[in-house]
């Protein structure tokens, strides 16, 4: 006799012991704390045959968003397909959606992710995974309407519910309604105050609003449960370290990369993003970094599979160019040029090349040559991906890029574009 799970979808096992497990690494998964991977592997041993097991634990290899961790998720496919239960109707979807992601093409997952979800809405694994593949693919519209669909298939009474709502928070964020995304991610969190994601939409909030103060004030006071055992710990302190920059406070900035952020040995690309991003900026107001671009890059090169990700390959390039390392440069845009465009994964790898060529010049003080390249970008880069906060990286580029390169007229248009954009921001908020 088959059970189900606390959203009322059948799973292909007989144990209580077993299904109990899963539900706590899912919610371990929901929440982004400690360690999910290691909670669900004794409900595997116990019961190998546990298909839905097997699909959890593919999506949380899937869910790192890193080259390195798709041989895993192969295998447990492998053993999703291999068991001797008959697959349900919904576990037959999701190793279907989720094969074509581990073999390297989010965008054709994410598309049977789509339709996935329209048959199984309360399928609260899927749709958080197909949540991140959204931001990954830079869909922003997706980001919040995906959720959107499934929301009248949840009541308050749901367990789960609240991560039904900390997501759409960030959707909403990312699509501009601050208020709304305000509103949810404090609903989120009212029922779960260790949402990480609820945190990190808040964040992007008082980041997307230009309110520095009160995004300071929420991560350093408003809500702490993020800063510890938790997946998403090291970007929540990224956005702290933006806080403090655009208070002008790059000595907090600094303190937090060389505390949080700085690459420890097991470091991966979710975290190694976020020292790139933060180095960056710092670069661009000037500031003395030291050798810290040189342990960075370092751990790039360990690390980063280039190929699969625009998101991630930029961010190890921005690395390899702060540190002025000319191989690392070479070889990262070799792998990156190598990609196929016609049938590239992210319809952005187009553009990787005029991007990662930009970022380049920039470090070698070609700077009209960068901002030129950039132009054209700034408003065409939702394939890169990521959130608009993390995509700002060009718009600040360009515009520091015009400035040391002495194009005036640029300069103040793209100062213009982003203080009127921050006045609309704060208007909207008022």
């Amino acid at each position: 006799m088959s059970l189900q799970d606390a959203r009322g979808e059948v799973l292909s096992t007989d144990q209580d012991a077993v299904l109990a497990i899963y539900e706590q690494s899912l919610d371990l998964f929901n929440s982004l704390r400690m360690d999910p991977v290691a909670t669900l592997q004794p409900a595997l041993e116990m019961d190998p045959d546990f298909i839905s097991g097997h699909l959890l634990m593919a999506g949380l290899m899937l869910s790192a968003i890193d080259a390195q961790a798709l041989p895993q998720a192969r295998d447990s496919l492998a053993a999703a397909a291999h068991s001797r239960r008959q697959p349900t109707v919904r576990e037959q979807s999701l190793l279907a959606a989720l094969r074509p992601w581990a073999e390297g093409d989010m965008g054709r997952a994410n598309r049977l992710l789509g339709r996935h979800l329209i048959d199984h809405p309360r399928d609260l694994f899927a749709l958080q995974l197909t949540h991140m593949c959204d931001l990954v693919l830079g869909q922003p519209t997706l980001l919040r309407d995906r959720v959107g669909r499934a929301l009248s298939h949840w009541s308050a009474a749901d367990g789960g519910y609240g991560y039904v709502l900390g997501m759409h928070a960030f959707g909403l964020e990312e699509c501009n309604e601050y208020d709304r995304a305000q509103a949810a991610g404090e609903a989120a969190l009212e029922r779960n105050p260790w949402d990480a994601w609820a945190v990190h939409a808040l964040a992007h909030v008082h980041e997307m609003r230009g309110d520095a103060e009160a995004g300071i004030r929420w991560l350093d006071e408003g809500n702490t449960h993020w800063q510890q055992d938790n997946m998403l710990a090291v970007h929540n302190w990224w956005h702290l370290a933006l806080q403090h920059l655009r208070m002008d406070d790059t000595a907090s900035a600094l303190a937090v990369y060389d505390r949080i952020i700085a690459p420890q040995p097991a470091s991966m690309a979710l975290d190694l993003v976020d020292g790139s991003a933060l180095l960056w900026r710092l670069m661009l107001r000037g500031v003395d970094v030291g050798d810290r671009w040189q342990a960075l890059a370092a751990r790039w090169r360990e690390w980063a599979q280039p190929g699969w990700s625009t998101f991630n390959d930029m961010h190890a390039l921005l690395a390899q160019v702060g540190d002025g390392s000319a191989a690392g440069i070479a070889a990262l845009r070799a792998a990156m040029d190598a990609v196929p465009v016609d049938v590239a994964p992210s319809p952005w790898w187009r553009e990787a090349s005029a991007a990662a060529d930009a970022m380049q010049a920039f470090g070698e003080g070609r700077y009209q040559h960068c901002a030129d390249r950039l132009l054209p970008l700034l408003h065409a880069n939702l394939g890169y991906g990521g959130s608009q906060a993390q995509r700002g990286i060009f718009h600040l580029t360009a515009c520091e890029a015009a400035r040391r390169a002495g194009d005036e007229a640029l300069h103040a248009a793209l100062l213009g574009e982003a203080a009127a954009r921050t006045s609309l921001r704060a208007t909207a908020a008022a």
